[in-house]
């Protein structure tokens, strides 16, 4: 889970938390692809909009993994044209802010069983 604001981060984290996965939170893109464990993630949940580097370009830099992982969008701004970008550049999936707990958790479930 990957999302600046704290209070969304540990919301979703928590909510994922309920149905037994294993979470980690990161305040940021490059908290994530500085953490030396990020091999063992199965898919990333990131906010869009960030300071810094935004999920498109973390969705770039985990296609380059050895082992590229899933990557579900949550955005506050989804415009049309956002949601285009994220199925133009691969994104697993993509939600609205607020996000819909029941919809995240089958998201990422649908996701996980592929």
């Amino acid at each position: 889970m990957v999302d600046d604001d704290e209070s969304v981060r540990m919301a979703l984290s928590s909510s994922l938390r309920s149905t037994s996965w294993n979470v980690i939170a990161y305040a940021s893109a490059n908290h994530l692809l500085d953490d030396a464990h990020r091999s063992k993630l199965n898919l990333v949940v990131a906010d869009i909009q960030m300071p810094g580097m935004d999920g498109f370009a973390l969705l770039e830099s985990i296609k380059l993994w050895k082992r590229p992982i899933p990557v579900i969008f949550i955005a506050a701004y989804a415009s049309r044209e956002v949601l285009e970008r994220a199925k133009r550049n691969g994104a697993a999936g993509f939600l609205s802010k607020p996000v819909d707990d029941a919809r995240l958790l089958a998201l990422v479930g649908e996701v996980l069983k592929k």
